[in-house]
């Protein structure tokens, strides 16, 4: 799983940095009808990780007990 997200992160940050500005601002709609900028995608990807994080920490803790002693806010 560790791998796995690497390599996604890479392959994120790789496509997103060969995007020119014209690039970042063209607007792109989603399959279920949402339209944001390539940039607003980016920031709801990003988003959409850290509140996966925060369920999975949660989870570790509240449920199973188990602290994985991850700083979440620093």
């Amino acid at each position: 799983m560790k791998e796995a997200l690497i390599k996604n992160h890479q392959f994120l940050e790789d496509k997103f940095m060969n995007f020119t500005e014209v690039e970042l601002q063209e607007e792109i709609t989603s399959y279920w009808g949402v339209t944001y900028s390539r940039y607003e995608w980016l920031l709801e990807i990003v988003a959409h990780v850290y509140h996966q994080r925060g369920q999975l920490h949660s989870m570790l803790v509240h449920c199973y007990g188990i602290d994985p002693k991850v700083t979440l806010f620093e």
